[in-house]
C-alpha cells in the first residue's frame, strides 16, 4: 500500500479497481475508514478475493494523488435495481494492513467524498 502522484486530471474523488481494470466515481454509497471500505460496483467479487483499490483525489497543494490499498472482499451482494439499469453489487473490503504513513492520506481522501443524502 502506498501513495503516489498521478498525472490524471480528475478533480472528483475516484476508485480505481485492480490497477486500472475499472474506474468509477466515489459516490455517496462509498464508506471508508482505516479498517476497510464499502462501495457499490458493477463487478461481482468472490468472497476472499484479494483486491487492489486506488483512491484518487485532488490535493489542494500537491495535485492529483492516489492512495493504493489492498484488502480482502468479505461481502458482496447484488443490489435490487430497475430492470433497465446494469447490476450493482454492494462490496465490503477489509484492509490487510494499513501502514501509518497512509492513514493521513486516507483521511484526506475520505474528507473529499460526497455525503449521503
Amino acid at each position: 500500500m502506498r501513495e503516489s502522484a498521478s498525472t490524471s486530471a480528475a478533480t472528483e474523488p475516484r476508485l480505481v479497481l485492480d490497477c486500472g481494470l475499472d474506474e468509477q466515481p466515489a459516490d455517496r454509497h462509498l464508506t471508508l475508514d482505516e479498517r476497510g471500505m464499502k462501495f457499490r460496483s458493477r463487478w461481482q467479487f468472490t468472497l476472499g478475493t484479494q483486491l487492489a483499490v486506488g483512491c484518487e483525489y485532488q490535493h489542494p497543494c500537491q495535485g492529483c494523488r492516489v492512495v493504493r490499498l489492498e484488502g480482502i472482499v468479505v461481502w458482496c451482494e447484488r443490489r435490487l435495481r430497475p430492470a433497465d439499469q446494469a447490476p450493482a453489487y454492494e462490496t465490503t473490503v477489509f484492509f490487510l494492513e494499513l501502514p501509518d504513513d497512509l492513514r493521513e492520506s486516507l483521511r484526506e481522501f475520505s474528507h473529499r467524498l460526497p455525503t449521503a443524502a
